[in-house]
């Protein structure tokens, strides 16, 4: 069994007619979520989705989700490969107030944005160097039956200035990469220098900081000593 296979998702709905705030209101007391159906080259849809099962697949999970939509009318179920494209959410209560579905064509590749999980310990790391991850998410094109749940990068072997590229990445077959090639995932930057303390600066005597004021007595009592030693050495 696959890791897909083992996380295998799937909301149960059923068509509604109309749409409107009262209609919402309606379907949210039914424990029911509006939502819509959409592709390419097809019809909107309007559904209202089961919340016991879209709170169930939404706990763990973040968004471009694929899953498996069925929806039950009149006794009869028919069942939509799907990507959870918008999820709406009350920002205080955390109630779940809209779902759009993406349905998937047979053999049609579509584009998904999947998250990078980074494990192992950098060497470069373990000698004091920073981690730091470029790019958190890349975004691919496949067959939604091949595109995986995440990428996942072991860093192990990376060293001090190493960095692990998008071009570094194997993928799976019918996958590729919608983003540059050489564009950096992850890289360990050497460690910041220790700033070294600034010199102490010299003390200097409060008499030195100061300059010296000559006031107008003192200049006349120095003229008068430079005469007088003048007359002085005449006289001599």
């Amino acid at each position: 069994m696959t890791e897909r296979e083992k996380k295998h998702v799937v909301f149960v709905a059923k068509p509604r007619d109309s749409a409107g705030k009262s209609v919402s209101r309606t379907l949210r007391r039914a424990n029911l979520i509006p939502g819509i159906l959409y592709g390419a080259k097809e019809e909107t849809r309007l559904i209202a989705v089961e919340r016991k099962s879209a709170e169930r697949n939404l706990r763990h999970s973040a968004h471009n989700i694929m899953a498996d939509l069925v929806i039950e009318q009149a006794g009869s179920k028919s069942s939509y490969k799907t990507i959870v494209k918008e999820i709406q959410v009350n920002p205080i209560t955390g109630e779940i107030l809209h779902l759009d579905f993406y349905h998937i064509g047979k053999n049609q590749p579509v584009r998904m944005s999947i998250p990078v999980k980074i494990t192992g310990e950098s060497e470069g790391v373990k000698e004091g160097g920073i981690l730091e991850q470029e790019l958190r998410e890349i975004e691919v094109e496949g067959l939604a039956d091949a595109i995986p749940e995440n990428i996942e990068i072991n860093i192990s072997g990376l060293k001090i200035n190493e960095s692990i590229f998008v071009k570094d990445i194997k993928f799976p077959e019918g996958v590729r990469p919608l983003v540059d090639f050489d564009h950096v995932v992850v890289t360990v930057l050497a460690p910041k220098a220790e700033q070294a303390p600034a010199p102490e600066e010299a003390v200097i005597p409060e008499e030195a900081q100061q300059p010296k004021v000559i006031t107008q007595e003192i200049a006349e009592e120095r003229r008068k000593e430079k005469e007088a030693k003048k007359e002085a050495e005449k006289g001599s």
